[in-house]
């Protein structure tokens, strides 16, 4: 009977937010009317266009639905995995070996605490455990800083082995990815990349979530640092950006199998399947992560999301870094998804469904963005009550911000715990920004890919 009443409280919370995003376009305009009115301005309405009315209809169903529908349910979601996964009881296993592979390019001044982090990760798992640092042809010290902290690591845990290996030149991370795991001895194979770093506990989480449900791949939470203090004002609107992303809407992929990407930051891979992909498909998209991804889903394998697994990694602090890496991440994603990958569009999957809702919602999304943009100053030239509609214009701006910040405390809440990240909400309203930024490099991916047949590159 319990079962029963929790799965019924699941259905519920599941549909709640689709109903009061019904509720919100039902009795929102009335609510702004009695406000106006309240006030004491009384419109005069003229008459207008049809066209008119549609068309801010349509922008405030289809906001309406996102922010409260959609967004309340993959927050709905993400909290019955939580509840689950907070009543699932851990079963005793064998640990088998884990291997690092930690692929770098010019990482020098990052790479040391990448390395001595993962020793600390090594440390408390109860099973062997070597590191793998794959320097791919660096220019500057990457070589000598990695092969340091690795000789500190030694010393600080004998039982840990170490080693560094060097690419006489830049043969790209793929290669540098496929070296290390093809010289790697373990079951199991971490890749992190040079820049990240894991917190203590984050490997045997990911061990732990990857054995107790039968996983061939599992990622955790990446946490976009600027590497110090953490106040830079890009890296605080990245980290309101991957704790909706990551700590919500990844979470929720996991329900169905649907987890799209394991990210260089944090990931754990079966090593013969990890070591098949790279050695016989080759992965040739910019992207890479998410092209093995989306072939271990092809091959029927399951991808988890441990959202207790924890690591960092350091995040675009300007904006030209920050656009080219979102340029490279959604050509990426276009050659996937049309290209590399297409078929999946055409499964009968929970994860075809998952392609199909981003490809639309995403750059069909920055479409409308642009539409409601560019169409604003004709929708307040031809309102029948031009002041009427800039104070209801001005009203939904409050109540959008309001829902906003309720969502991303909700979502903050999720990924850090007890809101020890809340002072990031004072960054709400500037989160358009990156909206904004995201939706150019949208636009300029998709032109590049689908106009001028470019597939991306690392290059800065």
């Amino acid at each position: 009977m319990r079962r029963e009443r929790l799965k019924k409280l699941e259905y519920l919370v599941v549909v709640l937010p689709f109903v009061l995003a019904f509720a919100s376009l039902l009795w929102f305009p009335t609510l702004t009317e009695g406000l106006i009115r309240f006030v004491g301005y009384t419109p005069n309405f003229k008459t207008t266009s049809v066209l008119w009315f549609v068309a801010v209809w349509f922008f405030y169903i289809w906001y309406t639905f996102l922010a409260i529908g959609v967004a309340g349910f993959f927050v709905a979601v993400a909290w019955i995995v939580r509840r689950r996964k907070k009543n699932t009881k851990p079963k005793a296993k064998f640990y088998p070996m884990v291997s690092f592979v930690v692929p770098c390019f010019n990482e020098g001044k990052r790479v040391g605490r990448c390395v001595l982090s993962l020793f600390e990760c090594a440390a408390r798992y109860e099973g062997l455990s070597e590191i793998i640092v794959v320097d791919d042809g660096s220019s500057d010290l990457t070589y000598e800083v990695a092969w340091g902290a690795v000789e500190v690591g030694r010393r600080r845990h004998p039982n840990v082995r170490g080693k560094v290996v060097r690419h006489s030149a830049n043969l790209g991370k793929v290669e540098a990815v496929r070296t290390g795991v093809n010289k790697a001895f373990g079951s199991l194979i971490a890749v992190v990349d040079g820049d990240s770093w894991w917190a203590p506990d984050t490997l045997v989480k990911l061990v732990d979530y990857m054995l107790d449900n039968g996983k061939a791949a599992v990622t955790g939470y990446v946490h976009p640092s600027d590497g110090e203090r953490e106040v830079n004002s890009y890296c605080a609107l990245q980290q309101l950006e991957y704790s909706q992303s990551l700590g919500v809407f990844r979470c929720a992929q996991s329900v169905g199998n649907c987890v799209t990407v394991v990210p260089g930051a944090v990931g754990l891979f079966r090593a013969d399947i990890l070591r098949d992909i790279l050695n016989s498909r080759r992965p040739r998209s910019v992207t890479e992560d998410l092209e093995i991804t989306l072939e271990l889903h092809k091959r029927g394998l399951g991808v988890g999301y441990a959202s207790e697994a924890f690591g960092g990694t350091v995040a675009p602090l300007n904006l030209n870094g920050f656009f080219g890496q979102r340029l490279r991440w959604f050509i990426g994603w276009l050659d996937n998804c049309l290209g590399v990958h297409r078929d999946l569009l055409f499964k009968r999957k929970w994860l075809s469904a998952l392609l199909w809702f981003s490809l639309i919602t995403e750059y069909g999304g920055v479409l409308i963005d642009t539409a409601a943009l560019v169409g604003f100053p004709f929708l307040f030239w031809f309102a029948p009550d031009r002041i009427f509609f800039a104070l209801n214009f001005l009203l939904f701006l409050v109540y959008a911000l309001a829902v906003g910040v309720a969502t991303q405390a909700v979502t903050l809440r999720f990924c850090y715990g007890r809101l020890n990240w809340g002072w990031l909400l004072a960054y709400s309203p500037f989160y358009y920004v990156l909206k904004f930024l995201n939706g150019a490099a949208r636009l300029a991916g998709a032109a590049k890919f689908l106009l001028l047949k470019d597939r991306g590159n690392w290059k800065k």
